[in-house]
């Protein structure tokens, strides 16, 4: 027989025993199926993840004061702020403050961030999805403005259109002021879900905010597309340095976080997938137990077939064939299981899985290794029917 009539004799073999067939293949199906989507959700999460984080910050550094046992909190001044201007950096640093909002019978606290004018602009934390930001002008005069999240105005306001509308606002040292909203901004990501949020001019906030005017807590600045990252962070700490006299304050930028998180999740990854990969020992396992027994009950027909001149090597890729089969329809099968889980959950929660990511080398790979596991576990099977004695086999009942 060619490998062609054995390939045809191991489907026949197959669909005989249909019920012990997929139960032969279930472990190998189980496998590939955890590894393929393990991988898969995992490419996914990992670009959402990454995706929002360069919205949020990408080519974006922070500069932080550090806290010292037993001496005041230093923060940074504006002439910090201007010393290190002279690098290819924009200012994009907040000054953060709470307000509890009021409309007609409606309270929300809302943490809100003093900005420049230029904040939406140069970053993707408040992209205006109606009205505008503040202007230059509004800024410098310290204007009574705010720009609300979608969430915070849907509960401050309901299905109001809040444009335009007047609130009353309750700082934490009591004084009671009225902002007029000239904005509303995209909300963040699902998987960086915040509370209610707003932004108003920095002048503002430091009127009654944690800093006093032309102070930080921390720096926060936009890096020219053309700058490097990692030198504009050397020189920035060295410019500190001189002006505060020693080295009590961090510097970091989003692009290391992303890069760590990578390869957090690509660890992550291989530890699923090597989870998952018991599964297919296990089916590996069971495929060689189903051959050893299909062995057994045709050892007259393996006597008959060495009677008639079937050599020991066509006995072997007979058997083999059926093994390879077995396990690479069990693949297959897992890898089809695999994708309509993935479409499945992508079109279910897009906001968490905003794009399908399908390999085709990660199928490749599964039944690579389901045809793989075929063989070693079938070798054995096949090599014993191969070396059953012609005369015995005839006997055997």
């Amino acid at each position: 027989m060619n490998p062609l009539e054995n390939l045809a004799a191991a489907f026949q073999a197959i669909f005989a025993n249909k019920l012990r067939s997929v139960l032969t293949m279930l472990g190998v199906i189980i496998g590939v199926f955890a590894v393929s989507t393990m991988l898969s959700l995992g490419q996914m999460a990992t670009q959402a993840i990454t995706g929002q984080l360069n919205d949020i910050g990408g080519k974006t550094m922070f500069v932080q004061a550090s806290y010292e046992p037993g001496k005041p909190y230093k923060t940074f001044t504006q002439a910090d702020m201007d010393a290190l201007l002279v690098l290819p950096l924009n200012d994009i640093s907040t000054s953060g403050s709470s307000l509890r909002m009021t409309h007609r019978n409606r309270e929300v606290s809302v943490s809100v961030r003093g900005t420049r004018s230029n904040f939406s602009r140069l970053t993707s934390q408040a992209k205006i999805l109606k009205g505008r930001y503040f202007s230059d002008y509004e800024e410098k005069s310290a204007a009574q403005v705010v720009v609300l999240s979608q969430k915070t105005a849907t509960k401050i306001f309901e299905k109001e259109n809040p444009i335009g509308k007047v609130v009353r606002a309750i700082r934490d040292t009591g004084v009671r002021e009225e902002y007029t909203v000239i904005g509303i901004t995209q909300d963040l990501g699902a998987l960086f879900s915040e509370g209610d949020t707003g932004f108003i001019p920095i002048t503002n906030s430091w009127r009654g905010g944690y800093e006093s005017r032309g102070e930080y807590g921390y720096l926060q600045f936009r890096l020219h597309p053309e700058a490097s990252a990692e030198q504009v962070k050397r020189q920035v700490e060295s410019i500190l340095q001189r002006r505060r006299g020693s080295q009590n304050f961090s510097v970091t930028n989003v692009d290391q976080f992303v890069q760590q998180f990578n390869q957090i999740t690509l660890i992550l990854q291989a530890l699923l997938a090597g989870i998952g990969g018991l599964s297919l020992l296990v089916g590996g396992i069971g495929i060689m137990n189903i051959m050893l027994v299909s062995v057994t009950e045709r050892t007259r027909e393996i006597g008959l077939r060495k009677a008639i001149g079937a050599k020991r090597g066509t006995i072997l890729q007979q058997f083999l064939i059926e093994a390879v089969t077995l396990t690479a329809l069990g693949g297959a099968i897992g890898y089809v299981f695999s994708l309509l889980v993935i479409v499945g959950l992508a079109t279910a929660l897009p906001n968490i899985f905003p794009q399908v990511i399908i390999s085709p080398t990660t199928g490749i790979v599964a039944l690579s290794v389901s045809i793989l596991t075929g063989v070693l576990f079938g070798v054995w099977p096949a090599s014993r029917a191969a070396s059953l004695p012609p005369i015995e086999a005839l006997r055997y009942e």
